[in-house]
């Protein structure tokens, strides 16, 4: 039967997790990217994410793209009304190995830029690291669940949310202050930083316990 976009939708709409058998390997991982000092650092560390997430789900393993350039962006009046946080490109297949693509390139492609649109500030690596876990989810939705079209369904963001709480660690962020407050700060906010290991135990062990229950 020849696949349809309302077949796809529906399809992306019954299908609401995206289990991982070891989800502590993925989170220890996922500190790599978070830590990651610069763009060259992201790439590195996010391909080494997408790789153990491709092999825990028994997919092909994307080519991950991080450019040390603001997200791509438009403006109207003077003020940014769209930026692209990043994207999933699906490549044409070899016609020697349908596997991969021209070149033996990786079908899935990811691109997440180093940098916000505006100003061109360095994206903050919880954020780069949710848009990258997002853009795995469109592989994903590809490779394992054959769809032609990755829509944004109910479904796509309930995979979204199942793949985040297995692999995103705690993240201590710094207490929002009040203007009061920060005129009486003698220094800089403290960095965000990620869990340390025993919080990162800690919250495994809660999460085993909230699936048994």
């Amino acid at each position: 039967m020849a696949r349809t976009a309302k077949a796809d939708y529906q399809r992306s709409l019954k299908v609401t997790t995206l289990p991982l058998p070891d989800p502590d390997a993925a989170a220890r991982t996922a500190l790599h990217v978070l830590d990651a000092p610069d763009a060259a650092g992201r790439l590195a560390a996010g391909q080494r994410l997408l790789d153990l997430l491709a092999a825990q789900t028994s997919i092909s393993t994307p080519e991950l793209v991080v450019p040390d350039s603001p997200q791509p962006h438009r403006r109207s009046g003077g003020r940014i009304v769209y930026s692209l946080q990043g994207d999933y490109r699906r490549r044409q297949p070899s016609k020697d190995d349908p596997a991969v693509a021209r070149g033996g390139k990786p079908l899935g492609r990811i691109r997440v830029p180093h940098r916000t649109p505006a100003r061109g500030d360095v994206v903050r690596p919880t954020a780069f690291l949710h848009t990258l876990l997002h853009e795995f989810c469109h592989h994903h939705d590809a490779e394992s669940l054959g769809l032609f079209r990755s829509f944004h369904t109910a479904g796509f963001y309930a995979r979204l949310r199942d793949l985040r709480s297995q692999v995103e660690p705690v993240v201590l962020e710094p207490p929002r202050r009040t203007p009061e407050r920060r005129r009486k700060s003698r220094g800089p906010a403290a960095p965000t930083k990620a869990a340390p290991p025993l919080q990162l135990s800690l919250w495994s062990a809660l999460r085993a316990i909230f699936k048994r229950s």
